[in-house]
């Protein structure tokens, strides 16, 4: 404590031991009376190793993290037939039973037929085969319809009948008639069970934005096309890609729970939006869906592109949590003299504990790795904005998804496993 404390004020050390000799609630919350007693707290700090610290505060704020903290009277039975491996149709009927009125109500978006010929398939049943392809990380609806095909007992568990899978173009007409509100309240929900779960504690939260990829040709032009290329709805970002190319789509910013690196909520924007603007609007929808998170939320954690006055604001009024912001340059010839946000840094910027608490971001890159490479947001097969941001939907439904299942059957250890523990038989 009294490590962060002079890390926090930055004073000579005289300075500091005055501030605290003459407020007493910084006394009480550190134990001391006189100047002795300082003296003898700060034997050996000079010595303390900043690393020991900095993993201090990730075990910290990761404490209970893979594990089911709630009474042993409401935890569910541990089901040891499912420690290694799980049947991905057990995980789709536990989702089912949990989702049953949300599911229920997607079947008002049928489309209308005439009555010589009834409908065969719900929407229920394309919502519930367009999560299973995320959760197996299928690439294409290709992949999904002979997925079905091999595996009657999968069709049966999405509705289907064996033998009448719906074709390419039915899929593709029935996923674009879901709405994407009746998806944000799916998500919506799941989140809400993990927090009554004690899985997600939101007491660190930390946000990114990610590009997200569409499936077309950078290289063709279709001169008919406003930008150009297949995707008329999707745009460059300003920088290169891991591959060396311009990133080609959409972009996705999401805020993420640091204790178990599952998303809380997500803004979907075009491929040239820049962190910044998305960020408030993310803040707010965040803090409305789930104000119980936002009264526990301590700290935010961001890069150097949310560094503005208006989500500091938004952060030390609204969710009166402690930022730590990367200071932005914004190319200047000195970056020191951009002093607009400093009054706002009640954790001094470069500070130990400032650090400490900025090395907590790598949680939001391993999601931003986890959601495009096990659930296939970057090698998905959808173009156009409204395909695209229903992949991201599904793609953080199913990350949700298997971690409430994971708790469900009594191993929590295995809320990010999809890949490992997640089978198609």
């Amino acid at each position: 404590m009294l490590w962060a404390a002079i890390g926090a004020y930055e004073l000579p050390w005289p300075a500091f031991c005055q501030h605290v000799l003459t407020h007493p609630k910084w006394a009480e919350l550190l134990g001391v009376e006189t100047q002795a007693d300082l003296d003898r707290l700060a034997v050996g700090l000079e010595r303390c190793q900043v690393r020991v610290i900095e993993l201090a505060i990730h075990d910290g704020l990761k404490e209970g993290d893979k594990q089911d903290q709630r009474p042993a009277a409401q935890r569910p039975p541990v089901r040891e037939e499912n420690a290694e491996f799980i049947g991905i149709t057990l995980v789709l009927k536990l989702l089912k039973k949990q989702l049953r009125p949300f599911l229920k109500r997607l079947d008002r978006c049928d489309p209308k037929h005439p009555r010589h010929r009834p409908r065969a398939y719900r929407t229920r049943s394309f919502v519930l085969a367009d999560l299973l392809r995320w959760m197996l990380g299928l690439q294409s609806t290709d992949e999904l319809i002979r997925t079905l095909k091999q595996n009657s007992d999968l069709a049966g568990v999405v509705n289907f009948r064996p033998g009448e899978i719906p074709s390419k173009a039915t899929f593709s007409r029935r996923r674009m008639a879901v709405p994407l509100e009746d998806l944000k309240t799916i998500l919506h929900e799941l989140v809400e069970v993990l927090v009554r779960c004690k899985v997600i504690d939101g007491r660190a939260w930390v946000v990114d934005l990610s590009r997200v990829p569409t499936y077309s040709s950078v290289s063709k032009t279709y001169p008919d096309r406003p930008n150009g290329k297949s995707d008329p709805q999707a745009t460059f970002c300003g920088y290169p890609d891991n591959d060396g190319g311009l990133q080609f789509g959409y972009c996705l910013i999401w805020v993420v729970d640091f204790k178990t690196e599952l998303p809380i909520a997500v803004v979907f924007g075009a491929g040239s939006a820049q962190d910044s603007p998305l960020t408030k609007p993310l803040l707010e929808q965040a803090c409305n869906e789930h104000p119980q998170l936002a009264r526990r939320c301590e700290y935010f954690v961001g890069d150097g592109g949310y560094d503005t006055l208006a989500i500091f604001e938004f952060i030390l009024q609204r969710l009166r949590a402690l930022p730590a912001i990367t200071k932005n340059p914004r190319n200047a010839s000195d970056p020191e003299t951009d002093l607009a946000t400093d009054a706002f840094c009640v954790l001094r910027q470069r500070s130990p504990l400032y650090m400490a608490l900025f090395h907590s971001r790598t949680s939001v890159e391993r999601t931003n790795s986890w959601a495009k490479l096990t659930f296939n947001l970057k090698y998905h097969k959808q173009r156009g904005w409204n395909a695209v941001e229903h992949c991201v939907l599904f793609a953080a439904i199913a990350m949700l998804g298997v971690a409430w299942v994971a708790v469900k059957t009594g191993h929590p250890e295995k809320i990010r496993s999809a890949r490992t523990w997640i089978s198609r038989y």
